[in-house]
């Protein structure tokens, strides 16, 4: 049996990988957060990627990506492909270093993908992602994480089921854990360059040690799996549906958390008169 046939052996048994090695995932976002689910997918048997970053690997960087030093320079996207193939020979990757937010071809790469990894650091790429997923009816999972690392959120975005991105938006105010919450990119530019510049002690590590992102990259590694086995005629085993469609996880008790590793699940409904998944339910 050669390496290749060899990977998976210890948990075929438990974990049908083949049935998920056909799948398609865009990877939005090749940092951290990004480049740590698509590794986690990897080891999961999914085996087509489509790698999305315009940027290069930084030496700040690197504690807390997948890929170490000896990639700083390089592309994200080929960083992190070789770090893949490392894992998987077998595995198809298509690279693109392009901006989001002006890449002609990234309606047409979203409905190629049977899910996207929105892993981006802003909220326009965001926005601008979930409403082709919603055109184009494409699954996809987004993670945040909190100042500091205190915590995160996952959203799974599942057509025809939830609601989109925007939805989510609309009803966090009814989510005691978002309470206080300041998620890095939504203070304003100059902020944001004095906390990434280390110019405010207090969060000098934002947005936190890589075991905090961990956690949050688990739970969209898990929610990403979930959405594509939603795609297969037969859900491999052992991997039952998850019925919430959001998460906000606390790693400790610092406020609006109250111990450590708190969790709160909800399940979001599309919500009336959205201006993005509402205006496509009635064309």
């Amino acid at each position: 049996m050669n390496d290749d046939n060899r990977l998976f052996t210890r948990i075929a048994p438990l974990f049908d990988v083949g049935l998920l090695s056909e799948a398609s995932v865009l990877v939005a976002g090749c940092g951290s957060g990004g480049s740590q689910v698509a590794l986690q997918l990897a080891m999961s048997g999914i085996r087509n990627f489509f790698l999305l970053d315009k940027e290069e690997l930084e030496v700040e960087n690197v504690i807390r990506h997948a890929c170490g030093l000896r990639y700083v320079g390089q592309d994200k996207i080929d960083a992190l492909a070789d770090v893949l193939l490392d894992r998987n020979p077998a595995i198809n990757i298509n690279g693109y270093k392009e901006d989001i937010m002006t890449y002609v071809g990234l309606a047409e790469l979203v409905k190629q993908s049977t899910v996207v990894i929105l892993a981006t650091d802003n909220e326009p790429t965001r926005y601008l992602l979930n409403q082709l997923c919603v055109e184009t009816q494409t699954p996809f999972v987004v993670g945040k994480v909190f100042t500091r690392g205190i915590g995160g959120e996952v959203f799974s975005y599942r057509p025809g089921e939830g609601g989109c991105l925007a939805c989510l938006e609309r009803t966090l105010e009814r989510s005691q854990y978002r309470e206080g919450i300041r998620e890095i990119d939504l203070v304003s530019e100059e902020e944001r360059e004095k906390l990434y510049g280390m110019e405010i002690s207090e969060i000098r590590d934002s947005p936190g040690l890589n075991v905090d992102i961990s956690f949050i990259t688990s739970f969209h590694t898990r929610f990403a799996l979930d959405a594509i086995a939603r795609t297969l005629p037969e859900r491999p085993k052992h991997l039952p549906q998850i019925q919430e469609n959001y998460v906000v996880w606390g790693n400790r008790p610092t406020h609006p958390f109250t111990k450590h590793f708190q969790l709160q699940r909800i399940t979001l409904a599309p919500q009336e008169g959205c201006l993005v998944c509402g205006k496509r339910e009635t064309e």
